[in-house]
């Protein structure tokens, strides 16, 4: 049984070339132009977290509950807070009141006292992500925070059946060698951070 080809009907072979691409064309304006497309949410960045580590802001003025990361007693200067997953509007403030107290007992009380400044972003995908991102925001001077009175931790807390994430920007009086401090498991929020 014989094969019959294009050009045994002959078609000329920069026609067939024509025809293949003018196919193709036609095929991807169909894809990008005609299909339906998913509604996804616009992609917000995050916003920047504006510390200025050259103010000492250590706990040493405050009054009210006593926070110790690893024992070294800090102030909380900074709390940014996202639900886990993309696609999530911003928390509530009433979620939000609900979260603090619930990953730390007696978180609340202590945001009245050390009065931190609250960034709420965006859904995150992972809690990796998230805390690669937010160590990059907090942006702590020296050695990602080592050796100076700054420090970061950022973690996981489940609340109510959903995942979110969680980063601190704590100042302490002195220096310390703390840094960055990603918090593994949800669990370790209450051996890493005390409140008195």
């Amino acid at each position: 049984m014989p094969v019959l080809l294009l050009a045994d009907w002959g078609v000329p072979p920069p026609m067939l070339l024509g025809l293949i691409i003018g196919l193709l064309v036609v095929g991807l304006i169909f894809y990008f132009y005609v299909l339906p497309k998913k509604d996804l949410p616009p992609e917000v960045d995050p916003v920047e977290i504006a510390i200025d580590p050259l103010i000492p802001s250590g706990p040493k003025s405050l009054l009210g509950p006593d926070v110790r990361v690893y024992n070294v007693p800090v102030r909380i200067v900074a709390i940014v807070v996202a639900q886990a997953g993309r696609g999530h509007d911003l928390i509530s403030e009433e979620t939000l009141r609900g979260l603090m107290d619930h990953f730390l007992p007696h978180m609340m009380s202590v945001v009245r006292a050390h009065r931190p400044d609250v960034y709420r972003w965006p859904g995150q995908m992972s809690t990796k992500g998230f805390s690669q991102r937010f160590f990059s925001q907090a942006n702590l001077p020296g050695q990602h925070g080592e050796g100076t009175p700054w420090l970061a931790l950022s973690g996981r807390a489940d609340y109510q059946g959903t995942g979110y994430l969680i980063g601190l920007v704590c100042c302490a009086d002195d220096d310390n060698p703390l840094g960055q401090i990603t918090v593994q498991q949800k669990q370790q929020w209450t051996d890493i951070v005390r409140i008195s």
